[in-house]
Formats: C-alpha cells, sequence, structure tokens
C-alpha cells in the first residue's frame, strides 16, 4: 500500500499538484459483509483485489484519463489484472469512477508477493457523490452503494448520480438512461427537497463532529436524535460492553419519534465514523461540494426552463 501509495502520489503531483490522494485498508466487518454479499460470485480472501485501496481524486474527466495513461507505466515493474470503467459503465446506484487493479510484485519478501492492490480514480464531481454516500450510508447504517437501504436514499442517489453524468457528458446511470436532461434534473431535484437532503446531510455533519470531539475514551456506541429542521443533535454514549443496553434505548427511542417527523434516531459506533474521517480525511463529512452541485443541477434546470 505505501508503495503504491507513493507511485501514486508521484503521477498525480505530475498532472495536478492540489488534487488529493488517499489510501485505506479494508476493516474486518467491512470484508466479511463484501463475502456475504458476493455468496453467488466465488469470491474468497485470497482473491479480494481491493482489501488494500488508493483513491485518486482529480478535477475533471481529462485528469482522470492523463493519470490512467500515466498508471501504465506501472505494470512494467507490477502485473496488471484487471480495469473497470464505472464512469462509461456507471453502476445502478449512480456510482462512477475508474478501478485499475495490480498484482503486487516482490520476489524478495514472498509474504506480500502476489497481493493485489486496487486504484480508483475519480472526478471531484464524482467525489462529492460518493462522499454524501458515504456520510448517509454510516449514519443510517445501511450501504447505499451497494443497492442496501431504503427505496427513497436509493432512489435519490441513482437520480443524481445520473444528474451528474449530464454535467461531464457521460453515460447515465441504468434505470435512468430513457430520461432526457431536463427530466433527471427536475425529477432530482424533487427527491432532493422531498427527501430533506440537505437538512440530513447538516445534522450528520454535526454528528460526527460531537462524536469525535467527545473525550471519554471508553465510549464506542452512540445514541443521537437527530432534530433535523433545528440541527440539533443529542447525542447519549455507552462503552462497547453496554451495546445491549445501547440497543434497548435505541429500540425505545425509534418507537417515541416514528410518527414525528423531521426526527432521526441513530445508533452509530466510533469505529464507523472514525473510517469515514479515514477514508475521506480531506473531506471528512464536508458535504459543501456536494449541495454546491446540487445548486449548480438547479441552475441548469432553470435554463433549460
Amino acid at each position: 500500500l505505501d508503495e503504491f501509495n507513493e507511485i501514486v502520489s508521484n503521477l498525480v503531483q505530475e498532472i495536478n499538484p492540489n488534487s488529493y490522494v488517499a489510501s485505506r485498508v479494508k476493516r474486518s466487518p467491512t470484508i466479511i459483509g463484501k463475502l456475504k454479499r458476493e455468496t453467488n460470485t466465488n469470491t474468497q480472501l485470497t482473491t479480494m483485489y481491493d482489501i488494500a485501496g488508493i483513491r485518486a481524486i482529480m478535477k475533471d474527466l481529462n485528469e482522470v484519463e492523463k493519470l490512467r495513461e500515466n498508471l501504465k507505466k506501472v505494470a512494467q515493474k507490477h502485473e496488471f489484472k484487471d480495469y473497470n470503467n464505472y464512469i462509461t459503465n456507471p453502476k445502478i446506484s449512480g456510482y462512477r469512477s475508474v478501478h485499475l487493479i495490480y498484482k503486487y510484485k516482490n520476489t524478495e519478501n514472498l509474504k506480500i508477493n502476489g497481493l493485489l492492490i486496487e486504484i480508483q480514480i475519480r472526478t471531484e464531481l464524482q467525489h462529492s457523490w460518493g462522499t454524501a454516500v458515504e456520510t448517509m450510508s454510516t449514519f443510517l447504517g445501511t450501504n447505499l452503494k451497494f443497492g442496501q437501504g431504503q427505496l427513497k436514499w436509493l432512489k435519490y442517489f441513482a437520480l443524481t448520480g445520473s444528474a451528474f453524468s449530464f454535467l461531464e457528458g457521460t453515460p447515465q446511470v441504468p434505470g435512468y438512461e430513457n430520461l432526457d436532461k431536463k427530466e433527471t434534473f427536475r425529477q432530482a431535484i424533487y427527491e432532493f427537497n422531498y427527501n430533506q437532503i440537505e437538512q440530513n446531510l447538516s445534522a450528520f455533519s454535526v454528528a460526527a463532529k460531537a462524536i469525535t470531539s467527545r473525550r471519554k475514551q471508553n465510549d464506542f456506541y452512540h445514541l443521537l436524535k437527530l432534530d433535523i429542521k433545528n440541527r440539533v443533535v443529542n447525542v447519549k454514549s455507552f462503552p462497547k460492553e453496554e451495546f445491549e443496553k445501547a440497543n434497548k434505548e435505541y429500540t425505545l427511542m425509534e418507537r417515541k419519534y416514528s410518527k414525528k417527523e423531521g426526527f432521526e434516531i441513530v445508533l452509530v459506533s466510533t469505529e464507523s465514523v472514525k473510517e469515514l474521517q479515514s477514508a475521506f480525511p480531506n473531506y471528512f463529512l464536508d458535504t459543501k461540494e456536494f449541495l454546491n452541485n446540487m445548486e449548480l443541477i438547479k441552475k441548469e434546470y432553470n435554463k433549460l426552463k
């Protein structure tokens, strides 16, 4: 991971010194979750290519393509294994990015020789979508980019991914390719307003800051009551050994607020928030760019009208 991170960082700096590179190793729960999800694809721990991952966020599609071309040089030392272009072939979730998979070559250290690593390249626009999805997923306790969770969230992010593809002139998200630009924008704006996306993202940002600023080292689970409208967050924390107590209070509070509009009740672990922070260190819960891009969609839609 360190060696590839240095390679990618140097290539990115040649193209755009202001672009950003992050690396991460999947945590055990994420790995286990993937193995459970992909039981029909013969995925095994030894063949999982994205346990170690590097992400490069480039300014635009032109820079993405430059980096992809420059990464061909890596194949002179390490074995190139696979290539998936989710920009020209976006996922049904709305996810768009380029993935390159390499096999690490190191004959002096056989323990790590042959391990697989994934490099993701995406634009700033695509990354703003990814940040919003990761933020929502963390606090909703689901994985939206893998098609898990409530239909309203899945529909909104798929529509928005398709709307963003119009801004970059790339193919639309499957399921929405029959909608023209104007109708895609209209539906994305409607779902954005109807689902109170801006208010939710703002409340989640406040919640994350509350969790990460807490000083009790023993706290692990955090029961959050989010007042979406007023952007107020109440946090009650529990140590790891009190999960049952936390879950019980979570259930009681969910029942209490189930019929009250404008409230979200969430039970989240410190670990999951820290994982989000490490995966997006430069953009941690900074969904301003995503909201700015939604404003751009609104402006473009008004022009089309």
